[in-house]
């Protein structure tokens, strides 16, 4: 090799996209399709001149390093991955010196060049440079230097590439968002993905590249380039090779990476294309992907075709109404109109309708933010996302100028279970959450906090939805009730289990935030000493307590939930209200499949109907679904039954706390629930 390791003059090129292996990151572990993209790219380039290989695992990783020593090292870098990349730089730089080359790429690299100045002489001062954007043209460049002239690869600029020379960064011409999609194969055809195509890794697939929008929020809103798909009939090839080779593990969704899917009209035919692998062969059930912000008529005919097989169904991300913050994160949302006929076409074809707002952007404030909630109730969103903003690496919001404008303050959590231990080093990773801004304030944060939970729970997990849309037509404020569940009058007798739920939650959420990265890591490693070498509960306190809010909590909710719905109703109240309130209760109750036994349940009495009430999104009062009692059966199709047997396989050796989370934060909310039906329905599928 060029470093005289075997005497060959290929080059050894080792590319990596590290994630944390435990119990709780099942779900967050993919085909490293970004590795083979960049592995097929630079394999038809350079052809015999190198040799790649592909890694996820840090062990396997170095432990191949040292046997095999590299010529270049390429590793993709994210948020969630940041220190793992650190510690992996450290050992290369102890193990090698400077005799190998190692580069950075993926979103968390930013365009501006004082923040890429900085991620290479603060962050990540061991390697020696950064791809910008799309990683294949600059990281070839990269290597066609390597092969020609290795002693000066950084003498001059390389195009798509920045590095520090001399205490200056050198940044080389634009490039990196027009490569010719036409012109690159596929790593799944090729066979270079092989290898991650079984049980621990959750399959992607990219049909095209680039997002027009340009969100500062998001790591793709600072790139300017063009719209670009791949070759139809090799994304139909794709979607066919990795369906078959994920037929036998249904329980896994295809995740689709593109940041608008629908944007393009051929993705009709490749959602077409994507039912078929279907019903060939059973791969996949469900899907994941964002379809297009704006919702034409491209869109409406992909999500009219996969929209029950999504999670989530249609999704208009609103992210916030104020029109200042609209103004300040780039972005324009669709019109009220155009939400409320995109939910009504939703509903008529019994699709779900899902949006995101997101709380701590600039000029935000706590009042307004509580309202876009509110507003997303009654233009009858089925879920609403509740997020909180954190800034990262490679975004607008994250430089200096941006913080100081807005007043952005922040302190940081421990990014759910993403830490370990390698060769008795510790490694964590955080997240920095933005905690107050020029227009609210940390107790804002807090009450935002709390509601956050509680949005997700009902409207993300379907806690108890029956109920809360009952008593939001009763004209009771959700809001108002979830801060009085949340903090309840101590001075009534509340059920133990209620309260001890309660103060759990309370020391979760102040316990979370430090006021620095070291403190995160500092608790995080006592965490894991404590748990003998291992992870303790998931740190996600939204899925972790909404799991432990529906399946380990009912003993004591339906009597908290009247007892509260008492409250808020006082005269109003009669005895109709607190009978059909219950009844929605026990509803909800027994739609929930039992996970650890998964057997028929028995029928429900009911004179309401509540199917045709849930299906035109709840907009008119249950009391105008009056009917004649009829029995409600709760079924489960071939979908729902193969989702949830594999995730009882791949959990068999899990505690029940365990089970829970990784029901709720794996498989769509949608699975976990029974289908209902009217037993004098004669299309009934059978458990």
């Amino acid at each position: 090799m060029i470093n005289g390791k075997n005497g060959h003059d290929n080059l050894n090129l080792m590319l990596a996209d590290f994630c944390y292996y435990n119990r709780n990151t099942f779900n967050s572990r993919y085909t490293p399709l970004n590795l083979g993209l960049l592995a097929q790219y630079t394999n038809q380039e350079f052809g015999k001149n190198i040799s790649t290989s592909l890694y996820k695992s840090v062990d396997k990783f170095l432990k191949n390093a040292k046997e095999n020593p590299p010529d270049i090292v390429g590793l993709a870098v994210y948020f969630w991955n940041t220190a793992l990349n650190q510690y992996v730089v450290k050992c290369l730089r102890e193990m090698f010196g400077k005799k190998i080359v190692i580069v950075l790429g993926g979103p968390s690299i930013d365009s501006d060049k004082l923040e890429q100045y900085k991620f290479l002489t603060e962050k990540f001062p061991g390697a020696d440079a950064v791809v910008v954007n799309e990683g294949e043209l600059g990281f070839g460049n990269i290597i066609k230097k390597m092969l020609s002239d290795r002693k000066n690869l950084f003498k001059d600029h390389i195009n798509g590439v920045s590095f520090v020379r001399d205490n200056q960064l050198i940044q080389g011409s634009f490039t990196g968002l027009n490569l010719d999609l036409s012109t690159l194969g596929s790593p799944y055809l090729s066979g270079l993905l092989d290898d991650f195509m079984h049980s621990e890794y959750q399959p992607l697939i990219q049909t095209s590249r680039f997002c027009p929008y340009t969100c500062a929020f998001c790591v793709s809103g600072k790139n300017r380039g063009k719209l670009r798909g791949y070759p139809i009939e090799q994304v139909k090839e794709e979607l066919k090779y990795v369906s078959k080779k994920y037929a036998d593990r249904p329980y896994h969704q295809l995740r689709i990476a593109d940041e608008n899917f629908g944007i393009l009209k051929r993705d009709v035919e490749i959602a077409e294309a994507i039912l078929q692998c279907k019903k060939d062969y059973g791969f996949p059930k469900i899907v994941n992907f964002y379809n297009d912000k704006r919702f034409t008529e491209t869109s409406r005919a992909v999500i009219s075709l996969l929209g029950n097989m999504t999670t989530g169904g249609l999704k208009l991300s609103l992210q916030t109404d104020n029109p200042e913050t609209l103004k300040a994160i780039n972005r324009r949302n669709v019109t009220k109109e155009e939400i409320d006929d995109a939910i009504a076409w939703a509903s008529n074809l019994g699709i779900s309708a899902t949006t995101e707002l997101i709380f701590g952007l600039p000029y935000e404030t706590k009042d307004g933010f509580v309202g876009s909630l509110n507003g997303a109730i009654d233009q009858g969103f089925d879920s609403i996302l509740c997020n909180h903003l954190f800034v990262m690496d490679g975004i607008e919001l994250n430089r200096p100028s941006h913080r100081e404008k807005f007043k952005i303050k922040t302190k940081y959590r421990t990014l759910g279970a993403n830490y370990t231990k390698h060769n008795g080093n510790f490694i964590a990773e955080h997240e920095e959450v933005v905690v107050s801004t020029n227009t609210f304030s940390y107790e804002d944060f807090l009450e935002v906090r709390s509601l956050n939970f509680l949005f997700y729970a009902v409207f993300t997990l379907d806690f108890q939805k029956w109920f809360f849309q009952f008593i939001k037509s009763e004209k009771i404020s959700l809001s108002n009730f979830f801060l009085k569940f949340i903090k309840p009058n101590r001075n009534i007798s509340w059920p133990k289990g209620y309260l001890r739920f309660l103060d759990d939650f309370k020391e979760a959420v102040e316990g979370e935030l430090y006021d620095s990265r070291e403190e995160v890591i500092a608790e995080a490693k006592k965490i894991y000493e404590l748990n003998n070498n291992d992870v303790g509960e998931p740190t996600q306190i939204n899925t972790r307590f909404g799991a432990r809010l529906i399946y380990e909590e009912r003993e004591w909710v339906k009597q908290v939930l009247l007892h509260h719905f008492t409250e808020m109703m006082k005269e109003k109240l009669t005895e109709e209200d607190k009978n059909l309130a219950n009844s929605l209760i026990s509803l909800a109750e027994s739609e929930r499949v039992d996970l650890r036994n998964i057997s028929k349940r028995k029928s429900l009495d009911f004179s309401f109907d509540v199917i045709n009430w849930k299906k035109s999104k709840f907009k008119k009062p249950i009391r105008d679904y009056k009917m004649a009692s009829k029995k409600i059966n709760f079924l489960l199709d071939d979908t729902r039954l193969s989702s949830i047997k594999g995730l009882k396989k791949h959990s068999s050796d899990y505690g029940d706390r365990d089970i829970y989370y990784q029901a709720v934060s794996t498989v769509d909310a949608s699975i976990l629930l029974h289908n209902l039906v009217y037993e004098d329905n004669k299309n009934q599928i059978n458990l």
